[in-house]
């Protein structure tokens, strides 16, 4: 495979993106002999360099392949913090592609009216008029959709429950509701056996809605940047989380704080990993992922940053973070 970035009018997004025999033994870890066969198998002919197998073909590859995930639990990953541009929604959207390819059945519900996640994989049809979550926890009779009714396809082994400006007001609506906290809790319950990983992508704030998204996951990821404010409103965010504790008694989910942004060349940014590993070690993800511009770029095409640059800091982080996640749900 040609390691430097595609021009970016030949990369496809990540949504109809097609694999090469290189991009699989990357996936995989087959040799390239055994990749060859097995996707000359898929495509019944003969194959060159240039052959691809499309992600319709790709549960076939697996199959061929011999290849099985790693045996894990269902569960839920919540993407959190109350301070913006920490980038949560650019490791929730990247973290999903990268498990999806991999063959996890993969659900990403976006929380933040910005929408920043559901742009990522693709899916930039954000007016307000498009199903949200909103939709189902709120209304009453024929009002109220479904989970099923507003979840969209990006892949065979991604979807996506997308936002909208319309979660703005989801705040507001939930007001009227004494159940509200354990909404979205309750309405995840059916479906989540359906999907290997349903990850959820916060807005930042301490709203009801990520108090919602707080009590639903089995594994809340702080994600914070490597700088001052970062660090000093991650101490509220415990805070918020210790009287959920108290409130509900089940509420006892895996945390994991995620450091990102990380610049070696800058003081500030190993000061505060020195004292993220000081003060929340016990919490400290092994994957720091560091300030890369091919993650912005990547993001731009709507692609995976370990298609667009597969030996980028950034692809090196987003694999190490996914493969640290999954193996955390081991069974």
């Amino acid at each position: 495979m040609n390691d430097k970035k595609k021009p970016k009018s030949k990369l496809k997004a990540f949504r109809d993106h097609s694999f090469s025999p290189n991009q699989l033994v990357d996936l995989t870890g087959l040799s390239r002999s055994s990749v060859w066969r097995k996707v000359q198998a898929v495509r019944q002919g003969a194959v060159s360099s240039k052959s691809e197998v499309s992600w319709n073909d790709l549960a076939e590859f697996y199959k061929a392949s011999g290849q099985k995930k790693r045996d894990s639990e269902n569960k839920i990953l919540v993407f959190a913090n109350l301070k913006g541009g920490v980038g949560k929604s650019s490791l929730s959207s990247q973290v999903a592609m990268r498990a999806s390819a991999l063959g996890y059945k993969t659900l990403l519900i976006d929380l933040d009216p910005q929408a920043h996640a559901s742009l990522a994989v693709g899916f930039s049809n954000l007016d307000e008029d498009v199903p949200t979550i909103m939709d189902c926890l709120i209304g009453k009779g024929v009002d109220k959709k479904d989970i099923q009714e507003v979840i969209q396809e990006v892949t065979p082994f991604l979807s996506i429950i997308p936002a909208s400006l319309s979660l703005n007001f989801l705040e507001i609506k939930l007001q009227p509701d004494h159940r509200r906290a354990e909404r979205l809790r309750s309405i995840l319950s059916p479906i989540r056996d359906e999907w290997d990983l349903i990850i959820l992508d916060t807005n930042p704030s301490a709203s009801t809605v990520n108090i919602s998204a707080y009590l639903a996951a089995d594994q809340l990821l702080l994600v914070c940047a490597t700088d001052y404010l970062s660090v000093t409103g991650l101490r509220q965010l415990f805070e918020i989380l210790k009287d959920l504790q108290h409130d509900f008694k089940d509420f006892a989910p895996d945390i994991k704080v995620v450091p990102n942004l990380f610049d070696v060349r800058e003081a500030m940014a190993q000061t505060s990993l020195g004292t993220l590993r000081q003060s929340y070690g016990e919490y400290l993800s092994h994957t720091v992922v560091r300030k890369n511009v091919d993650l912005k770029e990547a993001q731009s095409l709507s692609q995976a940053v370990w298609l667009y640059n597969r030996k980028s800091p950034a692809s090196e982080d987003i694999v190490s973070l996914t493969d640290e996640l999954l193996a955390d749900g081991e069974a």
